[in-house]
């Protein structure tokens, strides 16, 4: 048994893709790519430009939705990387700025039941789009939906070492929290272009379970 909590982001960690950012390119007005623009240079926060963006589309139909989340893959070695941590009684959330709706059913698709999940929330009611954000809070410096940060503070056991994974700009304020971190993508920029020192790159989760492991 080890000492440990895992927290991980689902888009692009988890995920072989940006799940939203996949379905607003092949569903949404064109102006969506304007306002994550914005968001990337740090003009609005994700709340805003989700909010915004989940404007953007027309009138769809609930089995397009979900023909559409049925053909996102995630990293083949996520199954048993969650059931090794579950042998070894170590608690795993994950936090996403995505939403619920995509994420569940995503891992329902792939056998994967019991995880705790703090993300964004939607519902598809009348051909539009309902979203909430439960877990945002005010003083979030990066006005994002989901405040990592809390997420991780208020869930944090400080008798527990703290990992983390993820891939982009949603996981920048999260890592300077942690005590070891796993990064790719824009995240692993991130850390070589700033003073964290704690990270290790990955590409699957077959990686960090042999990381864990050597612990």
């Amino acid at each position: 048994m080890k000492d440990y909590q895992f927290f991980c982001d689902f888009d692009g960690t988890i995920t072989k893709e940006d799940t939203l950012n996949k379905f607003l390119s092949l569903y949404a007005d064109k102006e969506w790519l304007k306002v994550e623009d914005e968001w990337v240079r740090g003009k609005i926060g994700s709340k805003e430009c989700i909010e915004r963006q989940m404007q953007m589309f027309p009138s769809m139909d609930e089995k397009t939705i979900k023909n559409f989340v049925d053909s996102i893959e995630i990293d083949p070695t996520f199954p048993d990387f969650l059931e090794y941590l579950r042998q070894e009684n170590i608690d795993f959330y994950i936090v996403s700025d995505g939403f619920d709706y995509f994420i569940q059913r995503i891992l329902n698709n792939n056998n994967i039941f019991n995880v705790k999940i703090f993300s964004n929330g939607l519902k598809f009611e009348n051909g539009k789009f309902q979203i909430n954000f439960p877990y945002f809070i005010s003083s979030c410096e990066n006005g994002s939906g989901v405040c990592k940060c809390n997420v991780i503070k208020s869930n944090r056991i400080v008798t527990k070492r703290l990992l983390y994974a993820g891939d982009g700009m949603s996981d920048f304020c999260a890592s300077k929290k942690v005590d070891i971190l796993f990064a790719k993508g824009k995240l692993l920029e991130y850390c070589k272009n700033t003073k964290i020192d704690n990270f290790t790159e990955f590409e699957t989760f077959e990686e960090i379970k042999s990381y864990i492991k050597a612990l």
